[in-house]
């Protein structure tokens, strides 16, 4: 504790006998003996005193070598960490691609309102940019299909109705075979109604977007013509059966989209066909 240590005079004085009195024996011991006693008395006397000591130094150099590794395991850790954000972040900022026909873009806009449920029907988003937003205007994700534009709050903000919604039917294809069929909610799964009972389906086949024209009610949908291009990824079929009294296969399809928890997503929109003043070139 820095304090300085004074040995008393009496310990001092009996250690002092003590050197003298083994010096005296082994003086009047036989030369043999006197070699064998010596030996086994700096093992007695100094061998704790060395193990002590290597021990300590091995503590010591223990510490110093966790410390070290302690050390690079945090800067690793923070290189990991980094690179998986930064990982995140362009795969937020990557949707899927759209066909070489299509001429429009991707905005990509925030999540910030979402409902508290298993199968949400209905999230807010926000978009750093203004933009000319459409009613039916499809809504995507970096993994496929989310749902599509309902109504608009202002120029930066809008609510998206999700595929989950009860009354939701979207127009898609089986890429593998180019059937046509309608994905529809059925309580927690999805339905892919309309495929004939004859037609070549199989689990794992792939559902895609169809990019035909659908007739919608109300009036924000003028002409009937749905902006949905050809091509996004909907999901995979796992399960299909053909009942002997119904005309059209019975198709589960699983969702390539979470509907539950999504941070970026992105709004189709068509190109402007002349400049847009602060909307960065979008209609």
């Amino acid at each position: 504790m820095g304090k300085s240590f004074s040995f008393p005079l009496r310990g001092e004085l009996l250690t002092l006998g003590v050197c003298v009195a083994l010096s005296v024996t082994l003086l009047v011991l036989p030369s043999g003996t006197r070699i064998l006693v010596a030996d086994r008395l700096g093992v007695v006397l100094t061998s704790p005193y060395w193990r002590l000591r290597g021990f300590g130094q091995d503590v010591l150099r223990t510490r110093d070598d966790n410390a070290w590794l302690k050390k690079r395991v945090a800067e690793m850790e923070l290189l990991a960490t980094t690179g998986e954000r930064m990982q995140r972040d362009a795969g937020r900022l990557a949707g899927p691609a759209l066909d070489p026909g299509y001429e429009g873009d991707l905005v990509p806009c925030r999540v910030v309102v979402r409902q508290r449920a298993r199968f949400a029907t209905m999230i807010k988003v926000h978009s750093l940019i203004p933009v000319d937003w459409r009613p039916w205007q499809p809504v995507i994700s970096s993994a496929g299909y989310l749902g599509r534009l309902r109504s608009v709050i202002n120029e930066r903000e809008a609510w998206v109705e999700l595929i989950t919604a009860p009354d939701f039917a979207l127009g898609v294809e089986i890429e593998r075979t180019g059937l046509l069929g309608v994905l529809r909610p059925r309580g927690d799964r999805f339905v892919l109604d309309m495929v004939g009972r004859d037609e070549d389906v199989q689990a794992g086949d792939r559902v895609i977007t169809s990019g035909i024209a659908e007739i919608r009610e109300g009036d924000a949908d003028p002409g009937g013509v749905a902006l949905t291009p050809r091509g996004f990824p909907v999901g995979t079929i796992v399960e299909t059966s053909s009942p002997s009294d119904k005309l059209f296969k019975q198709i589960v399809v699983d969702p390539a989209a979470s509907f539950n928890f999504n941070e970026t997503v992105f709004v189709v929109t068509p190109l402007a066909t002349g400049p847009v003043s602060g909307a960065g070139g979008l209609r």
